[in-house]
């Protein structure tokens, strides 16, 4: 039923523009083409996502949305021009096409074995074949048949009643072959997804599966290929441009010829790119994903994000994928002042409209060189940590149509916004979680114990490991926050546990700190440890260029001795598999925190013990006895599980 009032509407329409001018025809598929952007939802996500990765840091976001526009107003003239067709003839021709290097065409069409002239859904192509009807070339066209059996067939009448001739048994190689044959040409659009059984080629940048029938066609049957093209020069007017024939011959590589017309069609969409059909999946079999990786600038944060990446790389290799078909662009996210921080984070919920290309909020929240590094790029997946960067994250899934995944909780009313949110234990407030919600039992990092034996093994065979005694205890300091503070005493106190420590077991230590660490802390540790004998190496965490510092200390101590307050550290040191102590900093308030309530839920799973610092010296005693700590859980099992809603 559909299909009839379809097909009957458009004869309707058919009659009605052939006999009004072609300007009010075009001016009339320009309004409708507004109306059909304005509710295109996903489609125009998807438009929109496309043109960003193929111009991204070329083009800024509100010059996409304006291309996007133009997409759908010149798919709706085109539409017009077909509807108009029965005006066409070789007065119309003569009038408003130009054909630009009209003598390949004379050359191609005396092969006695045939030609090939291949296209693109590129400005209007329906027309292109009208025009070679029109000046001598008619085409033989293998079009791809219409669910609406009535509306596809009158619009094949449409075709061949200007003399092109549609072959509806569909683009059969034996067809194919046999119209070649007779020395006739064959017209076949080649610009879009050709499957799992096409040949993935560059086109803006990404690998992009490629047709290779018509190649093939062309170098069994000896026939030549003609790339062609059609631009709208302005309303009615149109250029077509003939490119230079591609003659193969028999035996020879195919891929050359496949690149030169992805390298053709590049060009002349980026002179035009609002007249190619941007709607449809052209990079949906491209192996290559792009994961934007938003920075706090809190190293724990950023680890917390990298291990969940290198989580997704691992699954993504299970898949079948290599480790470089995995792009990572990790991109530093600095508000302009906690003002907008705040103002930014509160609005973000309540708005439910696409973000693509309208982030003036997001241009008010952040700093200049934050705001155009994160909306120059494209991202098939946002990864971020912190409910700070929720926001933020929200804002670049939608403007790059990505997926998204978020570790620390995101609140209440952006949970459902994202594809995946990991979730610490300590941060999960009861109730059902959700299926896009992971309850882990640590923090995601990037401690795994075949690694950090490989640092281990690293540094001794490069003499690191010379100076130190056995056993070793490794320090792991961490900062203020609201809610503790690293104060003059307890760090002495700390400090002197800690080499008590070393004393009693003929051990060593090896120590860092944290960005957050404060200066006088900082201060104590630097001066004493500088000159502690039994200290093999202090790093300070905010002079600290090497990334892999911590592995380092995790992989050569015995007993990790580390502050309770750093989520992250904690996390990192149990994952070593090490005994770990755990110390909690002195109090700001009274109230119990998220951080005390994860280490006491982490103590009664038996993966560590909390010390005051007067009982570390004795506890690291006890814990050299045991040699190794126990492991949790794999939570990086738990997490890869869900990694299928990302992809």
């Amino acid at each position: 039923m559909l299909d009839l009032i379809a097909s009957l509407f458009v004869r309707a329409v058919n009659i009605f523009f052939h006999v009004m001018p072609i300007r009010f025809n075009l001016w009339l598929g320009r309004r409708f083409g507004a109306m059909v952007y304005a509710l295109s939802g996903k489609r125009g996500r998807i438009t929109y996502a496309n043109l960003k990765a193929a111009f991204q840091g070329e083009k800024t976001p509100g010059e996409i949305r304006r291309i996007t526009k133009g997409v759908y107003r010149n798919a709706s003239q085109t539409f017009a021009e077909i509807l108009s067709m029965t005006k066409f003839d070789k007065r119309y021709i003569d009038k408003y096409v130009v054909v630009r290097n009209r003598e390949r065409l004379k050359e191609g069409s005396k092969n006695p074995k045939g030609m090939i002239l291949i296209s693109a859904h590129f400005g209007n192509w329906e027309l292109s074949t009208v025009t070679s009807v029109m000046i001598g070339f008619p085409l033989h066209l293998f079009v791809r048949e219409q669910k609406m059996k009535r509306l596809d067939e009158l619009l094949n009448m449409l075709r061949e009643s200007k003399g092109s001739i549609v072959i509806r048994k569909g683009a059969d190689a034996k067809n194919i072959f046999r119209v070649l044959h007779r020395g006739k040409s064959v017209g076949i659009l080649a610009d879009q997804n050709a499957g799992p059984n096409g040949e993935l080629l560059d086109f803006f940048g990404r690998p992009a599966s490629t047709a290779k029938g018509p190649y093939r066609f062309a170098q069994k049957s000896g026939a030549w290929i003609l790339p062609a093209f059609i631009h709208r020069v302005k309303g009615p007017y149109h250029e077509i441009v003939v490119e230079k024939p591609m003659v193969i011959k028999k035996g020879e590589d195919v891929t050359p010829y496949m690149r030169e017309y992805n390298r053709l069609l590049e060009k002349h969409i980026r002179a035009y790119p609002d007249q190619w059909l941007w709607m449809h999946k052209r990079w949906k079999m491209t192996p290559v994903k792009k994961v934007m990786v938003l920075d706090d600038g809190k190293k724990g944060h950023l680890r917390q994000s990298l291990a969940v990446v290198k989580q997704l790389k691992r699954y993504r290799e299970e898949e079948g994928y290599s480790q470089d078909q995995t792009e990572v662009d990790i991109v530093g996210i600095r508000f302009k002042n906690k003002i907008t921080k705040a103002i930014f984070n509160f609005l973000v919920p309540f708005f439910s409209f696409s973000w693509q290309g309208r982030l003036g909020c997001l241009r008010m929240a952040l700093d200049r060189r934050s705001y155009d590094t994160a909306v120059s790029r494209y991202a098939d997946v946002i990864v971020s940590c912190g409910s700070t960067l929720s926001g933020v994250n929200r804002v670049l899934k939608e403007e790059n149509h990505a997926r998204n995944v978020t570790v620390l909780a995101p609140g209440l009313l952006n949970r459902r916004k994202f594809d995946l949110v990991i979730l610490p234990r300590h941060d999960f407030s009861g109730g059902r979680p959700g299926d896009n919600v992971v309850i882990t039992d640590l923090a995601p990092n990037l401690i795994q114990g075949n690694e950090i034996a490989s640092f281990k093994k690293e540094m001794e065979q490069t003499g690191g490991l010379k100076a130190m005694k056995k056993p070793c205890v490794g320090l792991l300091v961490g900062g203020d926050n609201p809610y503790f503070v690293f104060g003059e005493k307890l760090t002495r106190s700390v400090l002197d546990g800690a080499r008590a420590a070393c004393e009693r077991l003929d051990g060593c230590l090896y120590a860092t700190t944290s960005r957050r660490t404060p200066d006088i802390a900082e201060k104590i540790l630097s001066e004493a440890l500088g000159s502690y004998p039994r200290c093999v190496k202090f790093v300070s965490g905010r002079n600290d260029s090497d990334e892999h510092t911590v592995e380092k200390i995790l992989a050569v101590s015995d007993i990790i001795l580390v502050s309770g307050e750093s989520i992250s550290m904690v996390s990192e040191a149990i994952s070593s598999g090490k005994p770990v102590l755990v110390f909690m900093p002195g109090k700001r308030k009274a109230r119990h925190t998220k951080y005390e309530r994860f280490v006491e839920n982490l103590e009664q799973q038996g993966y560590l013990r909390r010390v005051k610092p007067e009982e570390i010296s004795g506890e690291a005693v006890r814990a050299a006895g045991r040699k190794t700590g126990i492991r949790p859980a794999d939570d990086n099992k738990r997490i890869r599980d869900k990694m299928y809603k990302l992809f």
